[in-house]
């Protein structure tokens, strides 16, 4: 069964923040490393369990997961929370995989 997907507003901000520091170094990669973001994060409209709860899951009180994207030092964490009662999956930041642990200020809308 398909889930709906959506993004929180600062998921959304994340990933046009993200797109502008590579728009910085790589312009004409850009876009179209904006373009699979968003299709990675609607890949979540199928099976999105398959993504592993993260470690501050326990710290957050629920059980976020993460769905990983990119390559090398260029990987971002979709950090996202399934509802299964609604069918929905809410992205709830999109976060530089080196970035520090997320909190739940991070996650609070």
């Amino acid at each position: 069964m398909a889930y709906r997907v959506s993004l929180s507003a600062p998921a959304e901000k994340d990933a046009y923040a993200a797109f502008e520091r590579i728009r910085e170094v790589a312009p004409m990669r850009a876009e179209k490393w904006l373009a699979h973001l968003f299709e990675a994060i609607f890949s979540l409209e199928n099976m999105p369990a398959r993504c592993p709860v993260i470690p501050e899951a326990e710290e957050l009180g629920f059980p976020a997961r993460h769905l990983l994207y990119g390559k090398r030092r260029g990987v971002h964490r979709i950090i996202f929370h399934i509802r299964e009662n609604e069918q929905h999956v809410r992205v709830l930041r999109v976060r530089h995989a080196f970035r520090d642990a997320i909190t739940a200020a991070d996650v609070e809308e």
